[in-house]
């Protein structure tokens, strides 16, 4: 059971942190933006560095478990760095038990993506008050995808 949360959780969490820088340094080029449009002085443009150091503190440990992980198993760096962990079966029966997960997040994105590109229909109605909506949504997508992935694995082990 813990195989099968941990890399959903270690996923989530490199999705949220990366979201979080994505929308710092959105912030940060809408203030370039007005400097631009306006360009008397003060220049100055505040940038919470925080989000974007969580994101490389927690996520390089976690790359570089991975990809050594992966590298003692495969031998090969390469596909180490291109084969995530979640989808190295041992066997047929992994094999299907992948398969059928793979199926099931392909579904579930055939359906999410048009709901989400109808959902960037509300974004001049809530651009004042969520500026990054679009980042938001966009990142929703590979979360509905490793939850249906996930959910389908553990289901059918």
């Amino acid at each position: 059971m813990k195989k099968i949360f941990q890399p959903a959780i270690l996923n989530s969490v490199t999705i949220i942190l990366f979201g979080w820088a994505l929308v710092m340094f959105y912030e940060a080029q809408m203030q370039f933006a007005d400097i631009i449009k306006d360009p008397e002085p003060p220049w100055e443009i505040s940038v919470n560095i925080l989000p974007l150091l969580l994101f490389i503190m927690i996520c390089i440990p976690i790359s570089t478990y991975f990809i050594a992980k992966g590298k003692k198993k495969h031998k090969s760096m390469w596909k180490a760095f291109m084969l995530p962990p979640e989808l190295e079966e041992a066997d047929e029966r992994e094999q299907m038990i992948t398969a059928k997960a793979c199926r099931s997040s392909y579904i579930a994105m055939w359906y999410t993506a048009p709901i989400a590109a109808g959902l960037l229909l509300f974004y001049p109605l809530i651009q004042e008050n969520i500026p990054y909506y679009p980042i938001i949504i966009l990142l929703l997508l590979p979360v509905v995808q490793m939850i249906s992935y996930f959910h389908s694995l553990h289901k059918n082990l």
